[in-house]
């Protein structure tokens, strides 16, 4: 029996109830799912529908966590120590992508989405990690936005790939473009036009860099696609819907999305765990960073 956290599991259809619906599926019965949502209401809700499919075959549990708050993801880590005693699955889903049409400056974008998408997937590892069981899997929904293209420098991709960085200098060059954001300077100093993009660039990079301290098991990164979910194609601004139209052809459902951490959680044995430890993935196969 197992016990799996699903972070950011609440909206349906999402990529992250979607995974919580595969472990259910898929992991030995008598495992236990441990969803958590930011607002109550909504994870107790998305609790609810999986208990009705499943209850006879997992125990689901709900807890409300927001990773951009250190006492929240404390709590959660409390809460799984003194009642579960381990964590064998854990898949940060949790982020936030502003949509393109929002009236939020810049600079304010930037600092919300370096907070949440890369410092709030950090604050969970930090706490978390020493809870992990051996041969544990650790999978960050991450995304392709976040994959270093012409868009970056030459300098600042040759440091983020370096292969001596530290989290140090991750937060550094978090912080680098927090504040050429405030100064309207990021595309200048060789950061992307996007917070989202840079935010789970830095995500993907912080999954390499804690491989080199060799947590048990897996710790890896992937990106699942553009899925009609309410963050890529749910938002009915007009790019919204034109992403909506396009995940048909180039993209996929929420339950697609979820394929590959699924997989990466439940598909693969013990050996294959180092081909995938510490990379990025998409559609079940290694990417480039």
């Amino acid at each position: 029996m197992s016990v799996a956290v699903v972070t950011g599991a609440n909206r349906i259809p999402g990529i992250g109830y979607e995974i919580a619906r595969g472990l259910a599926m898929k992991l030995p019965e008598g495992s236990t799912i441990v969803i958590t949502a930011r607002v109550p209401d909504m994870g107790r809700d998305a609790t609810d529908q999986l208990k009705h499919e499943f209850k006879d075959r997992v125990k689901l549990i709900f807890h409300q966590l927001d990773i951009g708050d250190a006492a929240s993801v404390e709590a959660l880590g409390n809460f799984v120590r003194s009642e579960l005693g381990r964590i064998d699955i854990l898949v940060n889903n949790a982020g936030l992508a502003f949509p393109m049409s929002d009236p939020t400056p810049f600079q304010d974008q930037a600092r919300q989405t370096v907070d949440i998408n890369y410092y709030g997937t950090k604050r969970m590892l930090t706490a978390l990690r020493p809870l992990f069981s051996p041969n544990s899997r650790s999978v960050g929904v991450s995304s392709s936005a976040g994959q270093l293209g012409p868009s970056w420098s030459p300098e600042l991709k040759k440091r983020l790939l370096a292969d001596d960085l530290t989290l140090k200098e991750l937060d550094s060059i978090a912080e680098e473009f927090v504040r050429a954001a405030r100064e309207g300077q990021h595309r200048e100093r060789g950061f992307p036009g996007t917070a989202y993009g840079t935010s789970k660039a830095l995500m993907t990079q912080l999954h390499r860099v804690l491989e080199r301290d060799k947590p048990p098991g897996l710790l890896c990164a992937i990106c699942p696609g553009l899925c009609r979910t309410h963050m890529a194609t749910g938002r009915g601004t007009f790019m919204s819907n034109i992403l909506w139209l396009a995940s048909f052809v180039v993209g996929s459902s929420a339950e697609g999305g979820a394929d590959t951490p699924v997989w990466l959680c439940t598909g693969i044995s013990e050996a294959e765990l180092a081909s995938y430890h510490g990379r990025f993935l998409r559609g079940r196969s290694v990417q480039a960073y």
